[in-house]
């Protein structure tokens, strides 16, 4: 079964999602000296979003279905620089890390968090960059 299926492009739609990115690395920000694990979660779902507005500028969409995240984060893989590997894998190390703080007991250390945050806030800057080609 295929994990996207296509969307027409709401340029509204992608936009919005962006801010709604933005929005969550700036909480993942000021959550550090508060609560590591919800900077890093915020941080996360960020990065999230942000794939989710970089899928949805390519007129997909993800389907509901179990391991939605991880197709995400393969699409955005796919069509961003390959150079960004490294980054990607860090991604996946987050998403499991949170599962297991969600669903188990995990510590979120400081620098943990802090690079969670820094590594959101730079994906987003990379995804506005590669939307803004096609949606001005």
């Amino acid at each position: 079964m295929a994990t996207t299926k296509p969307q027409h492009v709401n340029p509204q739609q992608v936009k919005q999602f962006l801010v709604d990115a933005r929005k969550k690395a700036v909480a993942a920000r000021k959550n550090l000296n508060i609560d590591e694990e919800t900077a890093h979660q915020t941080a996360y779902e960020a990065i999230l979003k942000a794939s989710l507005a970089l899928m949805l500028s390519h007129g997909q969409r993800p389907r509901v279905q179990l391991g939605h995240h991880v197709a995400i984060m393969l699409f955005a893989q796919k069509h961003l620089d390959p150079a960004l590997a490294p980054a990607f894998d860090l991604f996946d190390r987050m998403r499991r890390k949170r599962n297991i703080a969600f669903y188990d007991i995990a510590v979120i250390s400081e620098v943990e968090a802090e690079e969670a945050v820094r590594a959101a806030e730079d994906y987003l800057k990379v995804v506005a960059a590669d939307i803004q080609t096609r949606i001005p």
